[in-house]
């Protein structure tokens, strides 16, 4: 995990700098940006650090967090593979969350410079730019909006799948791809570990879950997709 990747040669088709990027302009972005493993449970920027560019995962798990009253932590979002974090503030901002490694993580950044410069040089990676922020602001006020309104079944349901969506599960056994804490999933949807461990148990009564160590196998993700359908409707 320590090569440095370069930009023409990256395994991450969905990164915007591949899709959207003139060739010469990939050339550009390849050598001038700073690409760093963070450690699991390393922080890439901190809530409050000023904005210096943006930050382009190309491999790893990541979440994106914000600090309420008593510190409490709230998983904004999660950010996988070609996923860009920090792009809710600009230049000369500061950012409104933070951002933490959930496993062994490398990012690639831009800074603000460079960006400003690409902008200017690929209208068609400008134009996608615009249409990513249209999209995440979307998608985050409608989980604000429905999972406000869930039961703690629900949420937890909704939690689940939110991990299966991102970051996917093994292909043989359905165990999702990513380990968290119940005080985590907490965080996703807005609710407290005790309520997450007892929902867990019944859904793994219910055969709906089975637990394998810390991890989580999803056994009915039917059942788990039946019980926010009515939520999630429309929100992609």
């Amino acid at each position: 995990m320590n090569a440095r990747v370069e930009c023409p040669t990256c395994p991450t088709k969905q990164c915007f700098v591949q899709q959207h990027c003139t060739p010469e302009w990939i050339q550009i972005i390849n050598r001038s940006k700073e690409q760093t493993v963070y450690q699991k449970g390393q922080l890439l920027f901190r809530e409050g650090d000023r904005v210096s560019g943006l930050y382009f995962v190309q491999n790893g798990k990541v979440k994106v967090v914000s600090n309420g009253l008593n510190d409490k932590e709230h998983i904004v979002r999660l950010a996988n593979d070609g996923y860009v974090i920090g792009h809710c503030a600009v230049a000369g901002e500061s950012y409104p969350v933070g951002a933490i490694a959930l496993e062994d993580t490398v990012a690639c950044f831009l800074s603000n410079e460079l960006l400003k410069s690409a902008y200017l040089e690929n209208p068609t990676f400008t134009l996608a730019f615009m249409f990513y922020y249209s999209a995440e602001l979307r998608k985050m006020e409608s989980r604000l909006k429905y999972v406000a309104q869930m039961s703690i079944r629900e949420k937890v349901a909704e939690a689940l799948l939110y991990l299966h969506d991102i970051f996917g599960v093994s292909d043989t056994d359905q165990i999702l791809s990513v380990t968290m804490s119940r005080q985590e999933l907490a965080d996703l949807v807005g609710t407290n570990a005790e309520q997450v461990t007892r929902q867990l148990s019944l859904f793994q009564d219910e055969k709906i879950i089975t637990k394998q160590g810390k991890d989580l196998q999803l056994l009915r993700i039917d059942l788990l997709r039946k019980m926010v359908d009515s939520y999630r409707h429309g929100v992609k």
